[in-house]
């Protein structure tokens, strides 16, 4: 079953993707369902293959791991604090 959804996209975008879909016998529906789905499938391969490496990492040198995790963690807090304090500054 396809869900209809509306998104904004520019016109002379809109106007290319017709033209593809005209000389590809494909839609414009078709183009971003099949867009999604590469994205998706995309990010399910890198998050299976970090998966597996950290559990790999993980098996090697639990201790080290759990320091690396803290470690990642502090920085992720880091550039997220940042990254709110520019957009304050900003506004």
């Amino acid at each position: 079953m396809a869900v209809k959804i509306t998104i904004s996209i520019p016109e002379d975008l809109h106007e290319e993707l017709k033209m593809w879909a005209e000389r590809t016998g494909g839609t414009v529906s078709g183009f971003f369902a099949d867009l999604a789905q590469q994205r998706l499938d995309a990010d399910r391969a890198s998050r299976e293959r970090l998966a597996r490496l950290v559990a790999k990492d993980r098996a090697v040198d639990p201790e080290g791991y759990d320091q690396r995790r803290a470690e990642m963690r502090e920085r992720m807090h880091a550039a997220q604090k940042a990254a709110a304090a520019k957009k304050v500054n900003a506004a």
